[in-house]
């Protein structure tokens, strides 16, 4: 498994009148973007079949490190080169990060140096600023044996390591994006029911690498989504809560060229906001 795969990205939206679905991040090595709905489920243990497509499963450790959430009313703030707050209100950020087991995520909102009431209107944009290092463990049963995630990323199965005794969780370091201008970005794409994506890597100011040298050196992680359906905040909004959602998903096993798992990544993750 190698840490720094090609790493698209695909924010999703769904709204209701009580909560809002912001994210997911999905590893698709040399794919295009698409909807993570069309990967399959990965078969329950024991398994004796041979692996035959990628697949999503609920990895045991999904770690997220958080900095910031907002909306923004007109603009996206992916729109230039660099990431821009212009009509954009923070909801939640922390100067330090805040990380979050996401497999084990009970808490509502995130802590952090502020959680704040925005203002009245319609937002058609939301955007996230999170780590481009994630931390995930997790395993899948085909050919009747147990493939897991080791600490270096190589990963392993039960016919090298039987008692599974190097199971642990690896670091993903997202350095590179693909389909853009250049391993920084990952281009505006549009899926039917959620809107529009982009995403940039940058460094701890927030400013969008240039090279591979820059994106080899990112720090940061920037999603916006252009929202199919708009959000509206009403003045007599006062919290937000903050829910996540992994189960069957928020870990991407993939295929190799035969009947192995070649790797682990990370599928969607779900957040979802609720409002009161």
């Amino acid at each position: 498994m190698n840490s720094k795969n090609l790493f698209n990205f695909l924010l999703t939206t769904a709204v209701s009148s009580t909560a809002i679905s912001l994210g997911s991040l999905l590893y698709t090595p040399e794919k295009a973007n698409a909807a993570w709905g069309g990967i399959p489920t990965c078969p329950s243990s024991p398994n004796a079949n041979p692996m035959s497509s990628d697949c999503l499963l609920t990895p045991e450790v999904m770690e997220i490190t958080f900095y910031e959430l907002g909306f923004c009313k007109s603009s996206d703030p992916l729109a230039g080169a660099n990431f821009d707050r212009t009509n954009c209100e923070k909801v939640w950020e922390s100067s330090t990060g805040q990380t979050a087991d996401l497999a084990a995520f009970s808490y509502k909102g995130l802590a952090g140096s502020g959680t704040y009431k925005i203002s009245a209107g319609t937002y058609q944009y939301a955007y996230v600023v999170i780590s481009n290092v994630m931390g995930l463990k997790g395993k899948s049963d085909f050919n009747g044996l147990t493939y897991f995630t080791t600490a270096d990323g190589n990963g392993t199965n039960t016919a090298g390591d039987p008692d599974m005794s190097s199971y642990a969780k690896y670091d993903l370091d997202i350095a590179q994006l693909s389909n853009g201008s250049g391993c920084w970005d990952s281009p505006a794409t549009t899926t039917t029911g959620y809107g529009t994506t982009k995403a940039y890597l940058a460094n701890s100011s927030l400013i969008t690498a240039g090279n591979m040298a820059e994106c080899d050196a990112a720090t940061r992680f920037i999603g916006s989504i252009q929202l199919e359906t708009p959000v509206t905040i009403k003045s007599t909004t006062k919290t937000y809560g903050l829910t996540w959602n992994i189960e069957d998903k928020g870990l991407w096993v993939v295929k190799g060229s035969g009947i192995h798992p070649s790797s682990f990544g990370s599928g969607p993750f779900l957040p979802v906001f609720s409002f009161e």
